[in-house]
């Protein structure tokens, strides 16, 4: 069975708007930095100029003295064009705007770093070169329209305009480093699903171990044979094994189109694909199988293989008024991993919960007070929450059956987090919604309808 498509349903709007910003802000830098480099290049080489050093240094040193300052300049911008690049890399925005068109342009022929990159620093080098231009003019032809001003003169200005560029291009580069060492890593830009899988899912670490176990458990409480939905399911698959054995089909979806090919990757047996075999055993091993052999391992990946039916973009943030329901939904590190507060944590979820269908079942987890964690040594926000908000905000479906339990764990301090907050709930809605056929049987969900998802990244 060939692996499903990835369907791309994320809101176009937002993505064409964020767009937007990103040039507006582009813009604004590019324009106040050229004015700030040319006051400061000016100052500068008027400053060099009053010193007197044209008529106290002879042409020869004078030359040596301007083509030091271009090493200068060159050294600085060497440091520059590298913020420059992070900084198109973490936000998507430059205080160069020919870089950044040059940097998109690349982006659209190709997905690779380094062509990009390149593309990037012509951009930057391009614009700083031009703006040699008018200093040349300006320095030597007043030279020529002035009297008193010599060669020298102008060769001493240019020097000294050389060495304030290239302080400037120093600063730029620094506050351009403060200023991305600040800022949270973004999903969008930042994100690198291998990492990801390298540094959480090389073995079955503790947090896992009680969330699969506690996930197992919760959905012996499923309504078998009816398709489940992953919610934010990230690069990951060590959570759909368990549903396999339960589910009609299994349908994935996430805000990451990188998250979903890499698990398209594993899906169609790609040697380079995440080994998930060390979880699969242990979901085995949750449901009553003491030591799984290589053959039960490989026949519960077969029939995963086998139920995973869609692959599907979207973004989780956008509240869906139709929503596509399920007998069971299961969310894991979603919601708390992809916002940054409870405020916007909180609608997150009952956007998630809008997914579950009358009477059916939602499992959920999420890691306890964290405010970020840490993916290929970057650092991603969390929503800070706890197991009392996760009560109140599940409260009405916690009313008609379910659980909430908190993990506290010792070894995972490191990525940010130190428990984990697991739950399983009831929908308490009833067939009036219209979920249900006459008659009483189940309508099956309408084919090709998309379902809500999110950036699902965790820790």
């Amino acid at each position: 069975m060939p692996a499903p498509e990835i369907t791309d349903r994320t809101a176009g709007g937002r993505t064409r708007r964020s767009g937007s910003v990103r040039w507006l802000v582009t813009l604004a830098a590019t324009a106040a930095s050229t004015y700030a480099l040319d006051a400061v290049a000016t100052a500068t080489g008027l400053l060099l100029l009053a010193t007197g050093v044209s008529s106290g240094l002879g042409r020869p040193a004078l030359l040596v003295l301007l083509v030091a300052s271009y090493l200068a300049w060159l050294a600085g911008l060497r440091v520059s064009l590298r913020a420059n690049w992070g900084l198109l890399r973490a936000t998507g925005t430059s205080t160069n705007a020919l870089s950044k068109a040059a940097h998109d342009l690349a982006r659209r022929r190709t997905a690779g770093d380094r062509v990009s990159r390149v593309a990037a620093a012509a951009g930057y080098l391009g614009t700083e070169l031009a703006k040699e231009l008018p200093y040349y003019v300006g320095a030597f032809g007043t030279t020529i329209l002035a009297d008193g001003v010599t060669s020298n003169d102008a060769i001493a200005f240019l020097a000294g305009a050389n060495l304030g560029a290239a302080g400037y291009e120093y600063a730029v580069a620094l506050a351009t480093r403060a200023l991305l060492a600040r800022r949270p890593a973004s999903f969008d830009v930042d994100w690198v699903p291998r990492e990801y899988l390298r540094d959480y899912y090389t073995t079955v670490e503790p947090d896992e171990v009680a969330t699969i176990a506690f996930f197992v458990d919760a959905v012996r409480r499923a309504e078998r044979g009816r398709p489940v939905l992953f919610f934010g399911v990230g690069p990951t698959l060590h959570h759909v094994f368990l549903a396999a054995g339960i589910a009609s089909e299994i349908h994935l979806a996430d805000y990451l189109a990188a998250n979903l090919t890499e698990i398209r990757r594993w899906l169609e047996r790609d040697p380079g694909a995440h080994d998930w075999r060390p979880f699969v055993r242990y979901t085995l091993q949750c449901e009553g199988v003491p030591h799984p052999s290589e053959g039960q391992v490989t026949e519960r990946e077969e029939l995963t293989r086998d139920r995973i039916t869609r692959l599907v973009r979207l973004d989780g943030r956008v509240r869906d008024p139709a929503p596509e329901r399920y007998a069971t939904v299961i969310s894991a590190y979603c919601a708390d991993s992809a916002t940054s507060d409870r405020r916007s944590w909180e609608p997150f979820v009952r956007n998630v919960v809008d997914r579950v269908g009358p009477g059916g079942l939602f499992v959920t987890a999420a890691l306890r007070r964290c405010r970020g964690y840490v993916v290929g040594g970057k650092t991603f926000p969390g929503a800070g929450i706890d197991e009392a908000d996760v009560r109140e905000v599940l409260r009405p479906e916690l009313a008609h059956g379910g659980a909430v339990e908190v993990r506290r764990l010792t070894d995972d301090a490191a990525h940010g987090y130190a428990g984990i907050v697991l739950a399983w709930t009831r929908s308490g809605e009833t067939v009036s919604r219209g979920t249900r056929a006459p008659g009483g049987r189940r309508r099956p969900p309408p084919p090709g309808r998309p379902w809500a998802a999110a950036p699902a990244p965790r820790r």
